[in-house]
């Protein structure tokens, strides 16, 4: 019996029977304690809902490119800035906004809103990177268009005009560097600027003209003087000289003129322009007004020294001179001659001279190019805050050599920003206009409301306002805050080609184009006669599909456990490109459609991570598979027991 009960035991054993006697197993032959298996586990993923965020109720992102439109090398961090504060912006996590929020290499910042108000909420921003000059820009949260972008330019420091490119040319260089031969230049902070062999230091940057021929003509030159002081923004000298940098911004009068109706230019240096020609300036000390710029072309004005610090001013009585070249096909909404008696200077000081007050024109006289004898009123930027402000006003003069496609307007300033020389215009009768806004639709080919991803631009001679797609997110409508009170062509432009056909008027009048499938250029004396009405497309909507893309969190590290982790879905912003090109922003709570266009044409979208200041590109193919927009997250893996057998 003995040696039986022992088989049977080892035969427990070898089948993994467990048997229970006090606690413990019990060789009755050997009286040896055997301890149970270990119970068995499984390493198990746990799912990234912690990274998951609460969807706000707006978004808005803002894509930085340069004056070509291209994307910012990765190496460049480029920071943001709301200069009336930040009260109410939140991350994409929907938190207060941190320092990371506002700095990033990837040419695009994301931001939410908790709440829209119905009269909606406008937020003006400054965007600044090293080695570019800073712009500016303003997005505009409405219940109706909770979600939207705004693409601003930025100019690099020193920048030669390329064959058929936007019409804009940067230089930088030390002040003792200017000094010709024979002539010396030293600064001490004490003295400021001494000079000895001359009387001034200039730096002159010009247009080539047989890259601009039918284009742009212009340029400008700036004039230091001997004794200048070189201040910060706090009246502190400078301890070291500092290194000019000066930038000048066609208005490309000519180019309007001479493009035909089926095409207009892309890129602009008009787009560049901080914060755009629409915008609303001071009128007179209690009165701001809402209208637009027509410019005679514009410059930025920088110096910095070896330690980062930027001349604000220029002592007391001191300034420098710029004088800038005026294309003659220049516009001029507000003519008015200086009569010589007097000083336009002296006008200023009022801020009234006939037309003008403060810069602002008091009435909607018929245009004319520009000529000599022209007062041009001079604005100049604060870049900290966003704004132009009136300056004084200049008097236009014939360039010495009779043949040159300029004029010159000569202006001193006592104090460095972008300076520009603007005629601001508004519409007096705004009665067809909603508080200033013009607001449309947009129909294709069939008359269905159009989903293409194309711009509406708006020009006139020295005049220019672009309405990207991913300015609007309902791609059906539009709407142009602070409309010109002038003379305007509108298109609707996609890849370079204009797709508009018709133009209808609030009251249902055609007011261009035939509806016949041909592109045209629609022009209107008073843009908002467009108000509440429709522009027509020569496109339909039978080569579009619809493609679904979810946003979601998966998990790095799946790999590592027996049991992955399913990927959540997440609220993020996410902007799409076409052909490279930024069209539309999106801010899903979880997986959205876009449309897209069936053929060769590539798409991409850039997303972020909501958590963080991380962004991804991924391409993505033009049919109607859905696809996954994945953002890598490490997840928490633990060993948990195995539970089932599978088995009887």
């Amino acid at each position: 019996m003995g040696n039986k009960q022992f088989k049977l035991t080892k035969l427990a054993l070898a089948l993994g029977v467990t048997v229970s006697l006090a606690g413990c197993f019990s060789d009755n032959d050997n009286n040896v304690d055997i301890q149970p298996p270990p119970e068995p586990t499984q390493k198990v993923v746990t799912p990234p809902t912690d990274q998951v965020v609460e969807k706000q109720a707006g978004s808005f992102t803002i894509v930085v490119a340069d004056t070509q439109g291209n994307p910012l090398a990765d190496t460049v961090t480029a920071t943001i800035s709301f200069p009336d504060g930040s009260t109410g912006i939140l991350n994409t996590a929907g938190a207060a906004l941190g320092e990371g929020d506002t700095s990033s290499q990837a040419s695009s910042f994301g931001f939410t809103v908790a709440e829209v108000p119905e009269a909606g909420v406008t937020f003006d921003f400054v965007v600044t990177a090293e080695g570019f000059l800073s712009n500016s820009g303003t997005v505009e949260l409405t219940q109706a268009a909770a979600d939207v972008a705004e693409l601003v330019r930025l100019t690099p420091r020193t920048l030669e005009q390329a064959d058929g490119a936007v019409p804009i040319i940067a230089t930088s260089s030390a002040i003792g560097e200017l000094a010709g031969e024979g002539v010396t230049a030293t600064y001490t902070a004490e003295a400021g600027l001494a000079i000895e062999g001359a009387d001034e230091l200039t730096l002159e940057k010009n247009l080539d003209a047989a890259k601009n021929e039918d284009k742009a003509a212009g340029g400008v030159t700036v004039t230091v003087k001997n004794g200048t002081q070189f201040l910060d923004a706090d009246d502190q000298p400078l301890t070291s000289a500092p290194t000019l940098t000066v930038a000048y911004f066609a208005n490309e009068a000519q180019r309007n003129a001479n493009e035909t109706d089926a095409v207009a230019a892309t890129e602009s240096a008009i787009d560049a322009f901080p914060g755009g020609l629409a915008l609303t300036v001071a009128q007179n000390e209690t009165t701001n007004i809402d209208g637009a710029f027509s410019t005679g072309g514009f410059v930025a004005i920088e110096m910095v020294d070896e330690e980062g610090n930027k001349v604000s001013k220029f002592g007391e009585g001191n300034s420098i001179q710029v004088a800038m070249k005026v294309d003659k096909a220049t516009s001029n909404p507000c003519p008015q001659v200086f009569d010589g008696e007097g000083t336009v200077a002296a006008a200023a000081e009022d801020g009234e001279t006939g037309l003008f007050e403060n810069g602002v024109c008091k009435t909607n006289p018929e245009p004319r190019t520009i000529a000599v004898g022209d007062i041009f009123p001079v604005w100049s930027y604060n870049e900290d805050q966003g704004e132009w402000s009136f300056e004084s006003y200049g008097v236009v003069t014939a360039d010495a050599d009779e043949n040159a496609a300029t004029h010159n307007v000569v202006v001193e300033v006592d104090h460095l920003s972008y300076w520009n020389l603007d005629f601001f215009t508004y519409i007096l009768d705004a009665e067809k206009c909603d508080n200033r806004r013009v607001n449309f639709n947009i129909v294709d080919a069939n008359d269905q409301p159009s989903q293409e991803y194309a711009d509406v631009l708006v020009e006139a001679n020295s005049y220019r306002l672009l309405i990207g797609a991913y300015n609007r997110s309902d791609l059906t409508k539009g709407t142009f805050r602070n409309p010109p009170s002038f003379e305007v062509k509108l298109k609707m432009m996609k890849d370079g080609v204009n797709i508009l056909d018709n133009a209808v008027d609030g009251d249902g009048n055609v007011v261009g184009g035939a509806a016949d499938g041909q592109a045209t250029g629609v022009t209107f004396a008073n843009l908002c006669d467009l108000n509440n009405g429709t522009l027509k497309l020569t496109t339909s909507a039978s080569t579009e599909i619809t493609k679904s893309l979810t946003p979601q969190f998966v998990c790095t590290n799946n790999a590592d456990a027996d049991i992955p982790a399913t990927p959540v879905s997440t609220p993020t912003v996410v902007q799409l490109f076409r052909e490279n090109r930024f069209v539309k922003t999106f801010y899903p709570s979880g997986a959205f459609d876009v449309t897209l266009e069936e053929g060769d044409t590539a798409y991409s979208v850039r997303f972020k991570d909501p958590n963080n200041n991380t962004w991804f590109t991924q391409d993505i193919a033009a049919n109607a598979t859905a696809a996954t927009l994945d953002i890598p997250v490490t997840c928490t893996i633990t060993d948990q027991p195995v539970t089932g057998t599978g088995g009887n």
